[in-house]
């Protein structure tokens, strides 16, 4: 028994936005779920609402993330008053699952992908997914460990925690713990098949230049000039990038290093500006190397919309059986293109729908997404979309 379900909450306290989701998935099916995926505001507390959950499904797996601003859904975008919990539900009675998860600076991945392989009863056997959530700042720590334990062969899909104003208000939750700083991850064997993307919405411009200073995620220089003051003469601004916060104003025009060449096209890994500092450093929601070349992207909010499809696109060189077709979907989606769409969310809805179907599908809104660039290589980027998609023959 294979199925896909979701089921959303705007109640205003987290035991009635819980109750209210288990109710209106058991008046959907009768079934215990394999695997929940949790996603909500910054306004619910992550170890209320973990209880509140298992204490309703106590044979199911959990893993949870907050989500910026509301969480999409096919019924459409869900968020009011700051509040909002989104589930989705994945029953498949002949597959297996797993979670783990570890608070902290320093996870031990390794150890947390073992733990969660055999939380799913598979050990020493490779899941064909990985799904990884982790507070901001530990992304790259956070792949580095998947690909020592499973090199280029297992797909990674991810997204990191988000609240509602680069507070730090984000969470994350699993089967047996919650936090702020930490990842959780589940292992995903299902009895179907999965088809994953991972794309960006926009398009190089003529800008770029070399990293001459850097400092953690800081970028200080570009080609020895102030970065915030290069970054102002290449978004044509006119008057100086203010010291502060510049997430939301910067969302069309974010910054990129190419990794590779697909087809003899570039593609590249991108870099949200999140803030000015005080030094005229521009800081970044991803880490970058000295030496390496920036370039600036550009969008709009049509592109982003027209690009955003590709996330669920399900492409014919998988091999897959011509007699497939998808009943689920998990597309995380970047916090900041959210931001830029503004009112247009109902338009994603519309288009995932003509695209995938009338099928369930979840959307949480992340500080940055994981997944393999087109020669297997995981990476963690912003302004893009990371998906799965769940196909049945």
């Amino acid at each position: 028994m294979l199925n896909f379900l979701t089921a959303h909450s705007l109640a205003e306290t987290t035991p009635l936005a819980a109750q209210q989701v288990t109710e209106r998935l058991y008046a959907q099916s009768s079934h215990v779920p394999s695997l929940l995926l949790v996603y909500f505001t910054q306004a619910h507390e992550a170890a209320e609402l973990r209880r509140a959950l298992k204490a309703r499904f106590p044979d199911t797996r959990l893993i949870g993330c907050s989500s910026c601003g509301g969480i999409l859904t096919q019924d459409g975008h869900h968020g009011r008053h700051g509040w909002s919990l989104s589930v989705a539900a994945l029953y498949d009675d002949k597959g297996a699952y797993g979670v783990a998860g570890q608070m902290g600076d320093q996870p031990d991945v390794r150890a947390l992908l073992r733990r969660a392989i055999a939380d799913g009863g598979r050990p020493g056997e490779l899941p064909q997914l990985v799904l990884l959530h982790t507070s901001p700042g530990l992304e790259e720590v956070v792949l580095a460990g998947i690909d020592a334990e499973f090199g280029a062969t297992v797909p990674v899909v991810g997204g990191s925690a988000a609240d509602d104003g680069v507070a730090g208000q984000w969470q994350l939750c699993w089967d047996e713990g919650e936090g702020s700083q930490g990842c959780v991850l589940a292992v995903l064997y299902p009895d179907c098949q999965l088809a994953f993307q991972f794309h960006s919405g926009y398009v190089p411009t003529e800008c770029r230049g070399i990293i001459t200073g850097i400092d953690g995620r800081e970028v200080l220089t570009i080609d020895h000039e102030p970065a915030a003051r290069v970054y102002g003469r290449w978004t044509e601004r006119a008057t100086p990038w203010p010291v502060g916060p510049i997430l939301r104003e910067t969302t069309l025009s974010p910054l990129a290093r190419q990794v590779g060449m697909l087809d003899d096209l570039p593609y590249y890994k991108l870099s949200h500006p999140e803030a000015v500092t005080a030094r005229e450093g521009l800081r970044l929601f991803t880490e970058t190397r000295l030496g390496e070349r920036l370039l600036l992207m550009y969008s709009s909010q049509e592109g982003l919309l027209q690009r955003s499809l590709n996330a669920v696109n399900i492409e014919p060189e998988y091999g897959m059986a011509s007699n497939m077709r998808p009943f689920g979907a998990l597309v995380v989606f970047c916090a900041g293109c959210r931001l830029a769409l503004g009112d247009r969310l109902g338009d994603i809805v519309s288009q995932f729908s003509q695209r995938l179907g009338e099928i369930p599908f979840i959307t949480p809104f992340t500080f940055g997404e994981q997944g393999r660039l087109p020669h297997g290589e995981l990476a963690h980027g912003n302004l893009m979309v990371s998906s799965v998609i769940f196909l049945e023959s």
